[in-house]
């Protein structure tokens, strides 16, 4: 190993060790937060405790996959993943291990980290593993969803924009994946139903955001924040590049993007 080499080596690890070092301060902060009544509002107060921060993409992604713990910046996906195992860690014993572990069990096919195949990049497949873990349940259809089956195939049909998918083995994981989410039917509300069931929506519950967008399940997620009868996403935005509450009810957001088609409610078990 060159001189340069050696020095670009122990930069890395000193980088990684000073994020580490933040990262535990940040969790160490949220696990004072008082405990709320129930889980959700227990998750909305970690939430709206990261407002401001910034939005950024790629985050989770390296070489080999590892398990990433970031709590410095997020995008949709990552703010609202670390919140819930940061919620799941609040109720239990309150450890920085015991939330790598719920991280870990959210993040990836049954909780083991194999290649970047393994990880759960649709938020479909997300949602389902959550479900059956116990940690929340599907109240769409009880909200009036509609029962509906996409082909789910955007990343296989655009590896382009994946550079991880020139490995073979990982785009036969990720086909193997959608083959299943193709085949399993599963409810959402339409955009134009949403103003209706504002009132029904409860503080803490996760929004999943569906995609008009072929071959892809959803676009964006976030928490419902209550203000009167309406509701409004608390998010990673990319547009604001930053953790923010919607300005506009969930409705009205919802309509101003045309890509976006409804969304799904999941709800945490108590």
């Amino acid at each position: 190993m060159t001189h340069c080499s050696v020095l670009a080596f122990l930069l890395s690890c000193l980088f990684s060790h000073s994020l580490c070092a933040q990262n535990e301060s940040v969790f160490a902060e949220k696990m004072r937060l008082p405990q709320q009544a129930t889980k959700a509002e227990t998750a909305l107060s970690i939430a709206r405790s990261f407002l401001e921060k910034p939005y950024v993409s790629h985050t989770l992604e390296q070489t080999p996959e590892a398990l990433v713990c970031n709590l410095q910046t997020f995008d949709c996906y990552t703010f609202v993943e670390s919140v819930l195992a940061l919620t799941l860690t609040r109720e239990t014993s309150g450890t920085y291990k015991e939330y790598q572990d719920f991280l870990q069990k959210l993040r990836y096919r049954n909780g083991k980290i194999n290649g970047y195949g393994s990880r759960l990049h649709y938020f479909l497949e997300w949602k389902q593993q959550a479900i059956a873990q116990g940690w929340l349940t599907d109240v769409s259809a009880s909200l009036g969803g509609i029962k509906i089956q996409p082909s789910i195939q955007f990343m296989t049909s655009h590896r382009t924009l994946y550079p991880a998918l020139h490995d073979e083995n990982a785009v036969s994981e990720i086909q193997q994946a959608e083959k299943q989410l193709s085949e399993t039917p599963w409810y959402y509300i339409p955009k134009n139903k949403v103003a209706a069931i504002e009132p029904k929506l409860q503080n803490g519950d996760i929004i999943g955001i569906t995609s008009g967008i072929a071959g892809l399940d959803f676009n964006h997620e976030g928490f419902v924040v209550r203000t009167g009868a309406r509701a409004y996403l608390l998010h990673a935005s990319s547009d604001l590049k930053k953790v923010t509450l919607s300005a506009e009810p969930l409705a009205e957001y919802l309509a101003r993007v045309k890509k976006h088609s409804g969304i799904v409610v999941l709800r945490m078990k108590e």
